[in-house]
């Protein structure tokens, strides 16, 4: 792929060779939410509930060129996704419309429509199409059969073939895109010709065949863009366009109508009457820079409009400009058009260290709301002194108008978390820190930047009570399934200072948190992780998650070289109603009618060398729980979706069921998760989790075991009030102990916690 020479600090060891890594943010923690604000919002009285997926394992999707999409549980609740891209690769550009979100590489961009089908964007579709690996597609054609580098055809038919791609095949295939769109780029001559010639088209498997013929409702138009590059000339290669009504995106704003490119400084469509806006895109011959021309408003009126946009007007290069010595490594600008009756289209440039330049403006939009969000991501030199830096940066331009993008950093503007990760192995593991303006959660984009471990970093924050940040660090930057910790969404005040601990010792499960107020947690809702709704009783715990309030781990999911186990079983009165393997989830089950005595019983082991210390635990909580018809979660949480009009909203008409939750703090625990030898002192929470009605902690008990678990010894327990305790015992150097922690609250809910080698003893 492509080779660029400022990206040389930006890549990840170990995935795919070397990856720079994106993370956007979609599904119901943000983008699906972010869209809907504002909407009438008149619940069916028959209105089904969609249930959030929780528990779900990490996967990869592909994208045709290469590029890999992995899944992930969102902090907030939702899914996020992460690019893993190419060393090297060029910039980036999104539409987020309703609930669809696309994300295209700059490459493929100009052979969308012609040559390219949306729907191998389509971050949804990609989801439901792509099996073991593969992706599904389906080429048309006019002419011969073509070879296309990289696919791999299973049946042929006249016109047709179906076929897919692998992550490694996909590679040749988006090497020889990136070869096509350079040669393409001095001709304009997109998808007609080399492996488009004969009228090739490439769509996901199963998409063309939902796809039927539009009928207007209304009459159409001809609107003509025409365009110029920066020597005044007509713009041909490596341009493109985006139209949208700027009223309400559904008369005109569907990814299948909206893209185009100039040829030979032209660019047509056939639209309904209306106001719209339009971006659009100049890339260079190599794909590596962007030029982003906005025209914010003009009005279709009668049988024929034309429009200009002129790449000059592209005059202000997006810069940053730090206290401390700091190499750019990503940059976005999400663009947020919104319309009448809660509708809005975002569009977004992500850049991974070439040049981005905007167009500013200066007139305010009459129809619809206009607002840009700028967001920065810079890090320490490599040869830097101390411990490494960053700067996670966001701003918000003026309503109406598009700001100049040169940004001076003010230290007294920024938070500065000082991060201390604890890891039992050595590794080059990498890091991610995701967020911004919610407005603009359309994508929330990062990067995954390489990270020794154990180690230190301290991360320097755009603070304010409409900033929200999430991170996540990854023990190994070759696994980025199931070998780290979770950050909920949480804002900063300008000139904190604060300590985060990751990944200390001992790991064990722990629930959901929502530190967010107000309209920021309206629109970051977290979900669930133990509710009741009706008699249905869900449950969605996080296990191996460490101590620090907020963080979650990854779970139960499998990877190269660990074998994950775990079971879990509910009881009702004593008698068992559910059971089977959490890796997967776990199933909903049916309660009586009548108040009972639940208890959920959950064991979790992630096993092999990278994890010695705290590979599996048994946790058993019980708690009594009756029917609440009236109950409802506060602003922040949710507990699935129902369906309003054509629009999914969270749900919160259920009631949190009171589970123990425990936190421990083993004093004098080194970065390498050992103790010294001797008096061992370890601080226990015990607590309620958020959103459930708590009770007075009653009581704890604690047992520790030198030979995991065969045999144990009681630990002393003193209580300092308010549910905080301090257990301590005397351990020889050179062992690993194994927890066994109880506690009991007023209301006659209990929590048995038990941590095989929990933490070391140093030697």
């Amino acid at each position: 792929m492509r080779k660029h020479p400022r990206q040389r600090n930006t890549l990840v060891a170990g995935v795919a060779a070397t990856a720079a890594t994106a993370l956007l943010a979609a599904g119901g923690s943000g983008a699906a939410l972010a869209t809907t604000v504002g909407a009438a919002s008149v619940r069916p009285a028959a209105a089904a509930p969609v249930r959030a997926a929780a528990g779900t394992a990490a996967r990869a999707v592909l994208l045709i060129n290469g590029d890999q999409l992995v899944l992930r549980k969102a902090p907030g609740g939702g899914q996020a996704i992460a690019l893993l891209a190419a060393p090297g690769s060029g910039p980036l550009s999104g539409l987020d419309v309703g609930q669809r979100i696309e994300a295209i590489p700059a490459d493929a961009q100009p052979y969308l429509g012609q040559g390219l089908d949306p729907s191998l964007f389509d971050l949804s579709s990609l989801q439901r199409a792509e099996t073991g690996g593969e992706l599904p597609v389906q080429v048309t054609f006019g002419g011969r059969r073509p070879a296309l580098p990289g696919v791999t055809i299973t049946r042929w038919g006249r016109g047709t073939a179906n076929g897919y791609l692998t992550a490694s095949s996909a590679r040749i295939f988006g090497t020889a895109l990136e070869r096509q769109a350079r040669a393409d780029y001095a001709r304009a001559s997109y998808g007609t010709d080399g492996m488009f010639s004969g009228g090739v088209e490439i769509a996901l498997a199963g998409t063309a065949a939902q796809k039927t013929r539009a009928r207007p409702n209304f009459a159409m138009h001809a609107l003509t863009v025409t365009a110029t590059n920066l020597k005044g000339k007509p713009a041909t290669g490596g341009s493109s366009l985006t139209v949208v009504n700027a009223g309400d995106w559904r008369k005109f704003g569907d990814p299948d109508e909206v893209y185009s490119t100039f040829y030979h400084g032209t660019a047509k469509y056939s639209v309904p009457a209306g106001t719209y806006w339009a971006i659009a895109d100049f890339a260079n011959s190599t794909f590596t820079s962007q030029r982003i021309v906005v025209l914010p408003q003009f009005t279709v009126t009668g049988k024929t409009t034309t429009v200009h946009v002129s790449e000059r007007a592209a005059t202000s290069k997006l810069a940053v400009v730090t206290a401390r010595p700091a190499v750019f490594q990503i940059a976005t600008l999400a663009i947020v058009r919104g319309g009448l009756h809660g509708t809005a289209a975002t569009y977004e440039a992500l850049d991974f260290g070439g040049p981005l330049w905007i167009s500013p403006t200066a007139t305010r939009p009459t129809v619809g709301t206009l607002r840009t969000y700028t967001s920065a991501q810079l890090t320490s030199p490599a040869k830097a002194a101390g411990a490494p830096y960053a700067y996670n940066l966001a701003y918000a331009g003026p309503n109406g108008t598009i700001p100049g993008q040169r940004f001076v950093v003010a230290p007294a503007s920024l938070a500065t978390v000082k991060e201390r990760y604890y890891q039992d192995v050595t590794s080059t593991g990498s890091w991610m820190t995701f967020g911004g303006f919610p407005e603009a959660s359309g994508f929330l984009l990062t990067l995954a930047a390489p990270l020794r471990l154990p180690g230190l970093q301290t991360q320097y924050m755009s603070a304010g009570p409409s900033i929200v940040w999430s991170s996540s660090y990854f023990e190994f930057a070759s696994n980025f399934f199931g070998s780290g910790q979770n950050d909920t969404f949480r804002t900063y005040r300008a000139g904190r200072q604060l300590t985060e601990d990751w990944n200390q010792y001992p790991l064990h499960p722990q629930q959901d948190v929502q530190l967010l107020h107000g309209s920021a947690a309206q629109l970051n809702p977290v979900y669930a992780s133990a509710f009741r709704q009706g008699n249905v009783l869900w449950l969605a715990p996080n296990p191996f998650s460490d101590n620090y309030f907020g963080h979650t781990g990854d779970g139960l999911v499998a990877s190269p070289g660990v074998t994950v186990t775990g079971s879990y079983s509910i009881y009702q009165n004593g008698v068992r109603i559910g059971s089977g393997n959490p890796e997967y989830g776990i199933a909903p089950v049916s309660l009586s009618s009548k108040p009972a005595a639940i208890k959920f019983v959950l064991t979790a082991g992630r096993l092999g060398k990278s994890y010695p210390d705290s590979p599996s635990s048994r946790t058993v909580w019980t708690w009594p729980s009756a029917p609440q018809p009236a109950a409802t979660l506060p602003v922040g949480w949710f507990c699935g979706y129902v369906i309003v009009g054509n629009l999914a909203e969270p749900d919160r008409h259920c009631s949190m069921q009171p589970l123990l939750t425990l936190a421990y703090q083993v004093h004098g625990l080194a970065l390498n998760g050992t103790a010294p030898p001797g008096q061992q002192v370890i601080g226990l929470s015990v607590s309620h989790i958020q959103a459930a009605k708590p009770s007075a902690i009653t009581g704890a008990s604690a047992q520790v075991s030198y030979n995991d678990g065969q045999t144990w010894q009681p630990a002393t327990v003193t209580s300092s009030g308010g549910g905080n305790f301090r257990i301590s015992f005397t351990a020889p150097g050179g062992v690993d102990p194994t927890l066994r922690v109880s506690a009991t609250d007023a209301a006659g809910g209990s929590i048995t916690e038990t941590i095989i080698r929990a933490y070391g003893v140093a030697s």
